[in-house]
């Protein structure tokens, strides 16, 4: 018996006692993957019209199961480990706050107060489970990173012998997985580094073509105006060193620093918390409700608006604000405008606009968005993002495993299997490029399905025969439906 023989039969072995039900023998997870594939064909059946070889619209159907497949488990990813942007938070404070507003404008309108009323609280209780999720996360990071990296004494352990083999137990965990816990947070950090100094240098080569266009029309200008606006380029040239490479390392690392005591901060407020919910101070129900906001965010928060704050104002110096505040590149439009076209000013115009969003959107990148990435990697939070990514590669590879043979195994791999992991890694590589979790569930699944179409390629090529017994099988199909329909 050869090795494989041996192994197939194991599988075999165990795959009935593991993935099949009871005397009946019918397979427990085979049972809903095919009801889902059913599903899937029948929808695509149904919209796809045309006539279309059955192999193409088999490939077809596998790659929307596939990108289907990445979503639902990106998606249960997210709720195993849930994260909230603050940016989100912010926006339900401020839905309250103006609700409540609304309320107390229409005071005298009895029906309509109440209802503005309704909807504050219904967004400041949004908002504060939210952060109340973002607290139980952030202690759930904090743990594991202490797991992973702290030195444990087991002090309270009477037993010396029982107190010697738990430290070595626990100083062999460490070995490995302080240095795993300390490369993977760098490498998610290095990403979102990354991400800001790119959307910083689109930002800049977009300031750079509207200054080429200002330089091209200045010939227009008298003397008297030309000589302003190249007072202005050199103020622009100055304000812009704000975003030259090493400025914005060094505000980036300001924010490390900001954050180095972070955890220290906030383990004793956990420590607490669970102390008063383990006893039962007071009500627990209460307890809970009054530290619904009780998380990172609330100890950096003041830092971050000041961060945000300094950046907006370099910005709305240069490019103006929604407030109607004149950047320096306005003051330029303003001076050029007059001597030029209207095709020309249109021209000058959109040159702006891009420039104008594109630089807004550099700089909620690093003072917001990285922000709360670098609060959420400082207590820990990249390695439980890859365990639970994990634990979802993990129910697909089941999946794969409950398939009857070997062949069959290998081909549900290429197709199924493989372009799921990779949509998942697509999913979690965009989290760290501090795209929202919705952009990089969704581009995540339509990475699985491209993987998936690849796959099938892949499989005509590894498996032609039964790409020619398919061939002759629908063959045999097709004569049979002429006969019928004769």
């Amino acid at each position: 018996m050869s090795i494989g023989d041996y192994n197939n039969m194991n599988y075999n072995h165990y795959s009935q006692i593991y993935f099949r039900n009871g005397s009946s023998g019918t397979p427990i997870l085979t049972k809903p993957i095919e009801k889902v594939e059913n599903v899937i064909n029948t929808t695509v059946d149904t919209f796809v019209k045309t006539e279309e070889s059955e192999e193409k619209k088999t490939s077809h159907k596998t790659a929307i199961a596939v990108g289907s497949s990445v979503l639902v488990l990106s998606a249960v990813a997210a709720m195993l480990n849930p994260k909230f942007s603050g940016k989100l938070i912010n926006k339900l404070k401020m839905m309250s706050h103006k609700a409540g507003t609304k309320a107390q404008k229409n005071n005298g309108n009895t029906l309509r107060s109440k209802f503005f009323n309704t909807m504050s609280k219904f967004w400041k209780g949004v908002g504060d489970i939210f952060q109340f999720t973002n607290t139980l996360n952030a202690g759930k990071d904090i743990g594991f990173k202490w797991l992973c990296t702290k030195e444990k004494t087991f002090g309270k352990v009477k037993n010396k012998t029982a107190r010697t083999i738990l430290q070595k137990c626990d100083a062999g965990f460490r070995y490995p997985m302080a240095g795993i816990h300390k490369s993977l947070t760098s490498w998610f950090d290095s990403i979102s580094r990354k991400t800001v100094q790119n959307k910083y240098m689109n930002a800049s080569k977009k300031l750079d073509a509207l200054e080429d266009l200002v330089n091209y029309y200045k010939t227009k200008l008298p003397s008297d105006k030309q000589k302003i606006l190249e007072q202005k380029l050199q103020e622009i040239k100055t304000a812009r060193e704000y975003f030259s490479d090493s400025s914005i390392l060094e505000r980036l690392n300001r924010q490390e620093k900001l954050m180095s005591n972070l955890e220290a901060d906030l383990t004793p407020r956990y420590k607490q918390y669970a102390k008063d919910l383990w006893k039962g101070n007071g009500s627990r129900k209460k307890t809970i409700k009054d530290n619904m906001s009780f998380w990172a965010e609330d100890i950096l928060m003041p830092q971050r608006n000041k961060l945000e704050q300094e950046g907006q104002n370099v910005v709305s110096n240069l490019v103006g604000d929604i407030q109607g505040h004149k950047g320096k590149y306005n003051e330029i439009a303003d001076i050029i405008t007059p001597y030029l076209s209207k095709d020309e000013a249109i021209l000058l115009g959109k040159k702006l606009g891009k420039a104008d969003k594109s630089l807004h959107k550099a700089n909620l990148s690093e003072t917001v968005e990285y922000f709360d990435k670098k609060r959420d990697l400082m207590l820990g939070g990249a390695p439980t993002d890859i365990l639970s990514g994990l634990a979802m590669v993990g129910l697909s590879g089941v999946a794969i495993g409950s398939c009857s043979s070997k062949d069959e195994r290998i081909q549900k791999a290429i197709t199924t299997g493989f372009p799921a992991i990779a949509g998942i890694g697509t999913s979690m590589a965009l989290t760290a490029m501090l795209f929202s979790g919705a952009k990089s569930l969704i581009l995540g699944s339509i990475a699985g399905a491209v993987f998936s179409l690849l796959g099938s390629g892949v499989n005509k090529v590894i498996y032609p025969k039964q790409k020619m017994q398919n061939t002759e099988l629908l063959a045999v199909t097709a004569k049979q439906k002429e006969v019928l329909n004769a």
